[in-house]
């Protein structure tokens, strides 16, 4: 009997592994966008910058649409934009992850704290 239950504890860390690989090919996969500041172009008001960055939080693309921004006495203006973009898109990028990972893995990411601290996967305890 101690054998088959090993087997079946097998078969399900084999499909939690499979969910794994799913999720971390998504997670690769997935851009989100953030953007901060506003300026006007020809009568059109556009996005100051803009951060794109994976599901794994690694930045895609950065855009410095206001090219004023790039003018020395801004600097500060430039940097803040920058720091206040990536912490919208980092963000925005953890609400995404955690929908996912609860998508496809059935674990609320608030559970992985006590699954790694040794208190297994729900429902396969």
């Amino acid at each position: 009997m101690w054998m088959f239950d090993n087997l079946s504890k097998m078969g399900d860390m084999k499909k939690m592994y499979d969910k794994y690989k799913s999720l971390e090919k998504v997670l690769k996969n997935l851009v989100i966008r953030a953007k901060e500041g506003k300026f006007t172009e020809w009568w059109e008001e556009k996005d100051s910058i803009i951060v794109d960055i994976s599901g794994e939080m690694k930045l895609k693309d950065l855009k410095i649409n206001d090219l004023s921004l790039l003018d020395p006495s801004k600097k500060t203006t430039l940097e803040d934009l920058l720091v206040r973009t990536m912490q919208k898109a980092q963000t925005k990028a953890q609400e995404v992850v955690q929908e996912k990972t609860k998508e496809i893995l059935w674990v609320d990411t608030n559970d992985l704290a006590g699954m790694l601290a040794g208190g297994g996967v729900p429902g396969m305890n």
